[in-house]
């Protein structure tokens, strides 16, 4: 028997599974640092490096950064920072070498403490979200070359398949100067980025990419006092290399800050007020195409019979896309611990994603945001202080074609902080969350692969009425008729005076003649 076959490939998650890790560990000051009196903030970043399928499990290379200001005994701001490696796995049954991975840390909860004078103490709680996809391959049987087109039945499947997954880095540099109205810089203490209106653009081989790099640098002026804050966003625009990505692609790509470098020169007055900033942005890249496939479903042949060898194939097709924001508001009360706030200077916060719902057109997605704020005091003993809190969160989400069972990955950061100052104890923290959710689903269908024809022993045709009159039932089509009784759409069609082959109803009654005598 000739036929016609489609080599399909697509997607087929293994496994997605989290794990829960905590890492501790001591940053010591160097020369010249003042001795430690209170700690004041406590930041992390963790960078993913490298991750690699292995028999039922996941490896996965990253970087743990920790920068730690405090307010040294001689009551000024200063800074420490210490960069720790994480080596793990995580269990995903039938994962195996060669297979396409993806991770995602998510930080929960920062701890820093005064160890002595000279040595602090940090004990850092996430989790890292690992995917393992396998490429599926299949050749299908789109038609039977030896049977008459209409005595076959076809289906389109729609198929989601990877084009690229890969991790790109671009730089981004530039010389800020600071405005008149700033003091010029003694010591950068700390400088936060996050990227903020990221646009994508598939093209041929790539991946256009836009936005800003929103950057919060605090620093000590020259002239002593509080610290100083200065606020600036970095541009950026650059095309990203996608291997077989073209116009038409679905793209997912997650941008993170890998590392930001600083440094201070002198303007032409011989003041230190260019801050030399060199921002490396990693991008994870997930490209794919969705394809409709016309593929063989059924088919017979009047006095034969055809026996199909089937494969069943499982993937993953992406449902839809969301990209949103969402306000999150909330007024956050002083620690009995902590000193009367004089005056607020920096707030920063980080996302955490605890769970998430998926209903029909829509995904609930639960989670906190964690703020850190440093603030002036009225206190002389301790003139700037710091504190922690929570805000929970709750928003919903659009997924038009969601549903129970499927599986989302949302990726969330914050666009902007704002606060307002309540009381000296109080203060409103109003956060705009930027969203970015893909939903898939699991499908799993038998694609005909191999076919062969015989014919039908004389005393099996034998068996079949040469004259049946039949009553419709729901369900039945003349196509089935045709198969089950050993005859044609057009035979059928023909003797009961029917115009449109596709249109017959319950409890209609046929006359059907078996075609082979």
């Amino acid at each position: 028997m000739n036929y016609t076959t489609k080599h399909i490939t697509a997607d087929k998650i293994i496994g997605s599974e989290k794990t829960q890790l905590i890492q501790e560990g001591e940053i010591l000051l160097t020369d010249g640092k003042p001795d430690i009196d209170v700690i004041l903030k406590c930041e992390a970043r963790i960078i993913p490096e490298e991750s690699s399928a292995e028999e039922n499990r996941l490896s996965f290379r990253a970087k743990l950064l920790v920068n730690v200001l405090y307010c040294g005994k001689d009551k000024s701001v200063h800074s420490i920072s210490s960069e720790a490696p994480i080596n793990d796995f995580i269990n995903i049954e039938n994962a195996d070498s060669g297979m396409l991975t993806e991770i995602t840390p998510a930080i929960s909860n920062v701890e820093c403490r005064k160890i002595n004078d000279r040595k602090t103490g940090y004990k850092i709680m996430f989790e890292i979200n690992g995917t393992v996809t396998e490429i599926a391959e299949i050749d299908a049987i789109t038609k039977i070359d030896d049977i008459p087109k209409e005595q076959q039945h076809f289906k389109n499947v729609n198929i989601s398949k990877t084009l690229c997954l890969s991790r790109e880095n671009f730089t981004v540099n530039e010389d800020i100067s600071l405005p008149a109205t700033k003091l010029p810089i003694a010591e950068i203490l700390s400088v936060n980025c996050n990227i903020t209106n990221a646009e994508f653009k598939p093209g041929e081989d790539s991946v256009d990419t836009s936005g800003d790099i929103s950057i919060v640098v605090l620093y000590t002026s020259t002239e002593g006092g509080f610290p100083e804050l200065y606020e600036f966003d970095m541009p950026f625009n650059v095309s990203l290399e996608a291997e077989n990505t073209d116009t038409d692609s679905i793209i997912d790509v997650t941008p993170y800050i890998k590392d930001c470098f600083y440094s201070v020169s002198e303007d032409e007055k011989g003041e230190p007020t260019i801050i030399n900033m060199e921002v490396n942005i990693g991008a994870d890249i997930h490209t794919s195409a969705a394809e409709n496939y016309e593929i063989l479903d059924d088919a017979y042949m009047p006095g034969n019979e055809i026996n199909f060898d089937s494969s069943n194939l499982c993937y993953s097709n992406i449902v839809c896309r969301n990209r949103g924001q969402c306000p999150v508001k909330e007024i956050i009360t002083l620690d009995e611990k902590c000193p009367d706030m004089l005056q607020i200077f920096r707030a920063t916060g980080a996302v955490y994603i605890d769970d998430i719902s998926i209903y029909e057109n829509k995904i609930v997605v639960e989670g906190a945001i964690n703020i850190d704020i440093m603030y002036i005091t009225g206190n002389d003993d301790m003139p700037i202080a710091g504190h922690s809190d929570t805000l929970p969160f709750t928003q919903t989400i659009d997924a038009r074609g969601a549903a129970e069972g499927m599986d989302a990955k949302v990726n969330a950061n914050i666009a902007h902080i704002g606060f307002n100052m309540l009381s000296d104890r109080e203060l409103e923290v109003r956060c705009a969350l930027n969203t970015n959710t893909t939903v898939r689903n699991k499908c799993c269908i038998d694609l005909i692969t191999d076919a062969e024809i015989s014919p039908i022993p004389p005393d099996v045709i034998d068996k079949i009425p040469s004259i049946v009159l039949y009553i419709v039932r729901k369900g039945d089509t003349l196509w089935k008729l045709s198969k089950r009784f050993n005859t044609t759409v057009k035979n059928i069609a023909e003797l009961n005076n029917i115009e449109n082959p596709d249109l017959i109803y319950p409890n209609q009654k046929l006359v059907i003649v078996k075609g082979i005598q």
